[in-house]
């Protein structure tokens, strides 16, 4: 599957209020703020940091950049950032229209969620999979009340000292890529559940033909079984002209169906017949054997 990430970060303007969100977030989760020396540390993925530069070129020429191997380094008048982004309020509430609210759960996603799914048939599946780990309780039950506020009610549980926050349904995990603006991630998700159903069914039915395929051989061995006894131990004539007729055709097409028996008799005998016909065969087989 592509990279959801790359595509939800790439659904986030860096010209307009809604930087100001994705700020907040990056600043909350992922700086180090020094208010005394005017400085920022940023340790981030080289695509987010990207984005970063564009915000702070876009609106804040005051402040220089410096980059290095997976962190950037802002220097100068950074309080108008911090200011414009919210950085001293403790929630994410402070940002209260739709359009910031959204950007706010991208941008979570980018930086905590996990999505990950197994379609190899030949191992123990554990289907689709999305979470968001987050190390804060207090961000985590934001998170989880900015889902809620879209319409996503997820799960959530502790791991290894974090909180996930998590879902196993498919189809909710598609309506929230769409929502975070990756349509192209939830078709795909859509796509490999329809090749999978078919993928089940197909199993399904082969092993139904294959059950019933053993069935059909099982009955028939059994059948020919009494036949033979009867005709070797008795002759064919001991049976009566409805049997041998039967009989006859279950010899010359040892490995057919019932259904295909009625055929090759021209259906002069429906399928419940010739089956109560060779029941009636191996009845007698058993009792001539003292089976019965």
């Amino acid at each position: 599957m592509r990279d959801c990430k790359h595509t939800i970060l790439s659904t986030i303007p860096d010209n307009n209020c809604c930087s100001h969100a994705f700020m907040h977030v990056i600043l909350t989760l992922t700086s180090n703020v020094n208010e005394k020396n005017s400085s920022i540390q940023i340790n981030s993925k080289p695509e987010i940091l990207n984005k970063v530069t564009k915000i702070i070129k876009n609106f804040y020429p005051d402040i220089t950049l410096e980059s290095g191997n997976n962190f950037l380094i802002l220097r100068g008048n950074i309080f108008a950032l911090l200011l414009d982004s919210n950085y001293s309020s403790p929630t994410i509430s402070s940002f209260s229209n739709d359009c910031d609210r959204l950007t706010l759960l991208k941008i979570i996603f980018i930086l905590c969620g996990n999505f990950y799914y197994n379609q190899d048939s030949s191992v123990n599946s554990k289907g689709y999979n999305l979470e968001f780990v987050i190390k804060s309780e207090s961000f985590a039950e934001q998170t989880m009340d900015l889902l809620k506020e879209f319409g996503f009610d997820l799960k959530h549980t502790t791991r290894q000292n974090n909180h996930i926050i998590y879902t196993k349904n498919s189809n909710i995990i598609c309506d929230l890529f769409v929502k975070l603006g990756d349509v192209s991630s939830a078709l795909d998700i859509q796509n490999n559940l329809a090749i999978r159903e078919i993928r089940n069914s197909a199993n399904r039915q082969n092993n139904c033909f294959e059950f019933n395929l053993d069935k059909t051989i099982n009955a028939s061995n059994e059948q020919l079984t009494a036949i033979n006894y009867i005709i070797n131990n008795y002759s064919l004539d001991y049976l009566d002209e409805n049997l041998k007729e039967v009989a006859l055709a279950r010899i010359a097409n040892p490995d057919v169906s019932l259904n295909d028996l009625r055929i090759i008799l021209n259906n002069k005998i429906s399928r419940a017949g010739i089956k109560y016909r060779l029941d009636k065969i191996i009845s007698l087989y058993k009792k001539l054997k003292g089976d019965e």
